[in-house]
């Protein structure tokens, strides 16, 4: 009898701290994953107020100095050489086909790590 409970006690330290220590991994990438997530949606938010507010000032400053009315046609400018550029970019399809290979194989990996989360 003694010898049975020896043996009971043996198989569950054995066996369930790799059990535990799976769950525990993948509580942390859970977790990397919802951090990830806020993080994300917070530094935007910040960001995209602090561009706005940027932004005013910059537009103030240059009505004050009367350079308002050049900056704008430069940026209307860029915008349309961008316009060009990016007509050009698409004519070739060398980058279209390296992005989509990115593309499947970051989609392959994360779902990889959600079947793997999912068990």
């Amino acid at each position: 009898m003694k010898n049975l409970v020896a043996m009971a006690l043996m198989s569950v330290f054995l066996f369930s701290p790799n059990l535990h220590a799976q769950n525990l991994l993948k509580d942390a990438v859970r977790m990397n994953r919802d951090l990830k997530d806020n993080k994300y949606k917070y530094k935007h938010e910040y960001n995209k107020t602090k561009n706005k507010v940027s932004r005013a000032k910059d537009n103030a400053r240059d009505l004050a100095d009367g350079s308002y009315v050049d900056k704008k046609l430069d940026k209307m400018e860029h915008n349309a050489t961008r316009k060009l550029r990016r007509a050009k970019d698409k004519m070739d399809p060398r980058d279209e086909i390296a992005e989509e290979m990115r593309r499947d194989i970051k989609q392959g990996k994360r779902g990889a790590v959600d079947k793997w989360l999912a068990d």
